[in-house]
């Protein structure tokens, strides 16, 4: 997979982040705080709201039909294919 860089925006802070590194791994290594439990995306409790932006969903099972149709994605197994915001 090729190694693109994007910008995440998250509120007011803008954060660069790569096509190879979720959501999650993102906000962790800048130090933003994202609430998670399982990041391998069967839980769920990483769901949030796609603003902005197209990603690349590989999950477990943690999220519905229903939820990534209503705009909502899991941050541990989300990758950016353009900038996102949440």
């Amino acid at each position: 997979m090729k190694n693109d860089s994007f910008r995440l925006k998250i509120g007011t802070t803008y954060l660069e982040i790569t096509s190879t590194e979720s959501i999650l791994e993102c906000a962790i290594r800048n130090s933003i705080e994202m609430k998670h439990y399982c990041a391998n995306g069967f839980c769920g409790a990483c769901k949030i709201k796609l603003i902005n932006g197209k990603v690349k969903l590989d999950h477990n099972g943690g999220i519905s039909r229903a939820n990534i149709a209503d705009g909502y994605t899991l941050a541990c197994c989300s990758f950016p294919l353009s900038d996102i915001e949440i």
